[in-house]
């Protein structure tokens, strides 16, 4: 009897959930489809990806670079969360502006796909 009044008091804190409520919440959480707003970078994002495109390829290393950027792109956006735990550590070598820049580029869906076109320009 206990255990039904604790659950129900749990229970209805919780918003009513039904099959297709379910569903559509799981079916937006792992979603592959773009998303309006990870679509487009801005012009910040952009001179980011300049900039390390430059780098990279005065190192010339723009063949290595897009061959790991190819096969790390499905997991750009745990990479963008692992970016936030390191950032203590990382934003010694840059600055707190272009680090968060280049996490918000990771977030984004197309953010490794401008990276690989851009190191190809520069390549060619």
């Amino acid at each position: 009897m206990q255990i039904n009044n604790f659950l129900s008091k749990i229970f209805s804190y919780v918003p009513k959930v039904d099959g297709h409520s379910v569903r559509r919440e799981f079916k937006h959480a792992f979603s592959i489809g773009p998303s309006r707003e990870n679509k487009a970078l801005n012009e910040q994002e952009l001179a980011i990806i300049l900039k390390l495109t430059a780098v990279i390829n005065k190192r010339k290393l723009t063949i290595p670079a897009s061959m790991f950027l190819e096969c790390a792109q499905p997991l750009n956006y745990i990479g963008s969360q692992m970016m936030v735990f390191f950032r203590p550590f990382l934003t010694y070598f840059f600055t707190q502006t272009e680090y968060d820049l280049f996490q918000g580029i990771l977030e984004k869906r197309e953010g490794i796909k401008r990276i690989i076109e851009e190191l190809e320009k520069r390549g060619a």
